[in-house]
């Protein structure tokens, strides 16, 4: 399978200083690729390279086979920055119509409404929609020109739980239908639920290639949680083979190598511990913990 995205042996520095270091991965058609890593590591400069917005020091990028500044690739590529807006004092759809025009083989005006689910924000000054109508508008604009390779740059900022939920749906269902994603969030736990690829930077490196699982694996840890109303004294008095991750108001997490234990050393307490439950570490857990060993 021919790779939409090909990134070989590429660095990239800034007035001498590192920023990204021997950078190599491919990308085939229909992935959803959710890039992180901490601020500073690198992901806006991986994707401005990418874009062709700039060049790497090192190394070779292409896109459907060419070089990212080919003109002839532009109508394959859909950009949805954090904000993006040229044009202000115009209406939602005036925006549209104006983006569909650049190319060659648009979505259709109301396939772009519907995808962004605008429905009656059409009609607003771009000034006066609030931030999640933005986002939505955004995501149309991205889409407008139906491409086959999407960029999404903290894509539901400033959205609502239910527009949030439907805007993923949509990008599994564009995944499917072969669209390729890369997706940047700080919201990691949606990441978690719609990449199938995870591409983790740190150090000016990738630290991480492959799907959530594999990264999972590499961390043995095991989270206990459980809701009780003992004081933090008490329940850390009880656990020696944990180390707590957070307590939020009655509600404890601990991070463990040895779920069991923990488990045993609750008994003396346990009826007055409701809702155990032990899972494997979640993306943002696992990230915390990665960053924290950098610092």
């Amino acid at each position: 399978m021919t790779a939409i995205i090909q990134v070989t042996n590429v660095s990239k520095q800034f007035a001498q200083k590192s920023i990204l270091s021997h950078i190599n991965f491919d990308v085939a058609p229909g992935e959803i690729i959710g890039l992180i890593g901490k601020n500073g590591a690198g992901k806006s400069t991986l994707i401005n390279m990418m874009l062709g917005l700039t060049e790497p020091t090192d190394g070779k990028i292409t896109l459907f086979g060419q070089a990212p500044q080919s003109k002839t690739i532009k109508d394959k590529i859909g950009v949805m920055f954090q904000d993006s807006f040229g044009l202000d004092r115009v209406r939602g759809s005036e925006l549209i119509q104006l983006v569909r025009s650049y190319y060659s083989h648009p979505l259709p005006f109301s396939e772009v409404v519907k995808l962004a689910a605008l429905g009656e924000n059409l009609t607003t000054m771009v000034t006066k929609m609030s931030g999640g109508q933005r986002r939505k508008l955004n995501f149309a604009l991205a889409m407008a020109g139906n491409p086959e390779l999407l960029f999404l740059d903290e894509p539901t900022a400033g959205m609502d739980a239910n527009s949030r939920y439907d805007f993923w749906q949509q990008i599994q269902q564009l995944s499917q239908a072969g669209k390729t994603i890369i997706v940047t969030s700080h919201y990691l736990e949606e990441i978690e639920d719609v990449a199938s690829r995870i591409i983790f930077l740190k150090d000016h490196h990738v630290l991480y290639d492959g799907p959530l699982a594999g990264l999972q694996k590499s961390f043995t840890h095991t989270i206990v949680e459980f809701d009780s109303s003992l004081p933090e004294a008490q329940i850390a008095a009880l656990i020696h083979n944990g180390d707590l991750d957070s307590h939020n108001q009655s509600h404890y997490v601990f991070v463990t190598e040895d779920a069991d234990a923990v488990v045993r050393e609750l008994t003396p307490e346990i009826a007055n511990v409701r809702n155990l439950r032990i899972t494997q570490q979640s993306l943002d857990q696992i990230f915390r913990e990665v960053i924290k060993e950098g610092d």
